[in-house]
């Protein structure tokens, strides 16, 4: 075991703050049961409204979106309209050596995941396009009818155009420090 660094300890602490981070509610970072490593989820479904990515060739088509649960690959839950853009919650074991995030892979580094999770809700222009009448098209990879799903009630979400942002820049900079440790060393076998 090799003792975190004070950034990291500042990362995770950020990680786990109920009021900030707050990862540690889809990611627990306690060891699980008969003291085993976390694992760094929770196994559940989250509808983040990540922005749509387009160099996905099948986003071209504006009636396109990929549903996660509800299609259009998987169709035995499509009938259950609150599960509609919900996407597993990821391990973030090895997650600063990932090269895309999130299910579309619309971003390519973790700094940008971690500013999209803080910043979707306080700068949405930062993320999403505008129409023509220059309105920020927010959530615009999910069906206006789906929208409601997409989490906005929990840390770092719960925030308001124009408040501040959940984490600073330099506290974004901690936790990737902090989530840069959950690496193992892991090579995949070509």
């Amino acid at each position: 075991k090799v003792p975190l660094e004070l950034a990291e300890l500042r990362g995770l602490a950020l990680f786990n703050d109920e009021r900030k981070g707050n990862c540690a509610a889809c990611h627990p970072s306690v060891r699980g049961e008969h003291g085993a490593p976390p694992l760094f989820t929770d196994f559940s479904f989250d509808n983040l409204g990540v922005p749509r990515n387009p160099r996905i060739p099948a986003t071209a088509d504006p009636a396109y979106f990929d549903l996660g649960l509800c299609g259009p690959d998987r169709t035995d839950l499509a009938k259950k309209a609150a599960l509609c853009g919900a996407f597993k919650v990821p391990s973030l074991r090895n997650v600063a050596t990932r090269q895309v995030f999130f299910h579309n892979g619309v971003f390519d580094n973790l700094t940008d995941a971690l500013r999209f999770y803080v910043r979707r809700d306080t700068h949405p222009q930062e993320w999403y396009p505008r129409d023509k009448r220059g309105k920020v098209q927010k959530f615009n990879d999910v069906p206006a009818r789906y929208r409601a799903n997409v989490n906005v009630s929990e840390a770092p979400f719960d925030r308001k155009r124009g408040m501040a942002p959940a984490l600073t820049a330099g506290e974004i900079e901690d936790m990737v420090k902090f989530l840069a440790t959950l690496t193992d060393g892991y090579q995949v076998q070509q």
